[in-house]
């Protein structure tokens, strides 16, 4: 079932990465030859008055074939990829990673209208030799305020103490009466949101598995809390990707393919339609801001050779493109190597073993 699932939301996300290409090619007066979702033997295949609709064996993966998308096919008609100026073809590229953009601010919309998750500031457990357990705090005290300010949620109760030094003073809840603590903070090494190392202060209290909520919101804040989100999220990813690129993270920490995405879509169904639904949200956001870098095998490797095009007024020649191609085709065969085996690494033994 768990599988199933995995290969519903890849395809889903596909479907609408592919379908905003087309659109955007039917608009501009671009023929498309083929909408494909996944790569290899033909399954399934619908013929249509212009376009052949596929369904391939592998379904990692999909593209639109746009007539006279390369100068080995070009013939020079009207209807062609290359006969349009760049800034057309740009917009043609540039619409696969914006519905996937809007497709995630729409599902973060939704959620955002079920219930986004939210733990409240409730202490569940607390750790032997950690200044919470010693000071008096007890399982279901519910903390109000740390040094002053108001926390209410368990993110917002972590985010402060971690950037604490030496204590904090803690209000809590406990039957109806209000209580204050002075905590002193014990320093620990972590992995933040992008993987990376961190030394952050610490008392040593887990939060409650009862205070888990989904905090709703109408229909008009739940557009801004979408929006919010995404924005937030966006930030964040293209953070990682520099990190990355820097070398501040590494790549193999970082980057999860089909086994990865299949491992974490499991865990997402065991927390129900709404981890899942924000899991499909999260992958279609990073696959658009990911298909926007300038490298020759994305999207945006193809709007800033467009760019150039615009540029110097020309296009590219047939051996310069041929050339690319190549390097493009070597780099994804390296990179899906690389990534699979990290994968098998990393997830592996985690999924087999549960099989």
């Amino acid at each position: 079932m768990s599988f199933l699932i995995f290969i519903f939301i890849v395809s889903i996300l596909i479907v609408v990465h592919e379908l905003g290409h087309f659109i955007a090619a039917c608009k501009e007066g671009v023929r498309v030859e083929k909408f494909a979702i996944g790569f290899g033997p033909v399954i399934f295949r619908k013929k249509g008055k212009i376009t052949d609709f596929l369904i391939c064996l592998f379904p990692f993966g999909g593209y639109v074939k746009l007539a006279g998308d390369s100068l080995s096919e070009f013939k020079g008609y009207e209807d062609e990829f290359l006969s349009k100026p760049p800034a057309k073809r740009i917009k043609i590229v540039f619409a696969g990673p914006l519905f996937n953009y809007l497709f995630a601010f729409i599902i973060f919309w939704v959620v955002a209208m079920i219930g986004f998750p939210h733990i409240e500031p409730v202490i569940g457990g607390l750790l032997d030799d950690y200044p919470a357990k010693t000071v008096g705090l007890k399982e279901n005290d519910r903390i109000l305020k740390v040094n002053g300010r108001k926390v209410e949620s368990w993110s917002s109760l972590t985010n402060l103490i971690y950037k604490s030094k030496d204590k904090v003073t803690v209000e809590v809840e406990r039957d109806n009466k209000i209580l204050k603590f002075e905590i002193p903070l014990t320093r620990k090494s972590i992995n933040d949101d992008l993987g990376r190392k961190r030394t952050v202060s610490m008392i040593g209290v887990s939060a409650s598995p009862t205070a888990f909520k989904l905090k709703k919101y109408n229909f008009f804040i739940a557009f801004f809390k979408a929006g919010h989100t995404v924005i937030n999220l966006t930030f964040l990813l293209i953070k990682g990707i520099v990190f990355i690129i820097l070398g501040i993270i590494p790549f193999k920490d970082a980057m999860a393919g089909p086994l990865g995405i299949y491992y974490i879509t499991t865990e997402a169904a065991k927390l129900g339609i709404v981890a899942i639904l924000y899991h499909i949200a999260n992958l279609s956001l990073s696959l658009a801001v990911i298909n926007l870098f300038p490298l020759p095998i994305l999207d945006g490797g193809h709007i800033f050779i467009f760019l150039l095009e615009k540029i110097r007024k020309k296009q590219l020649s047939e051996k310069v493109e041929s050339i690319i191609a190549k390097i493009s085709f070597a780099l994804i065969a390296i990179l899906f190597v690389f990534i699979f085996y990290n994968d098998i690494i990393k997830f592996g033994y985690k999924i087999f073993s549960k099989n």
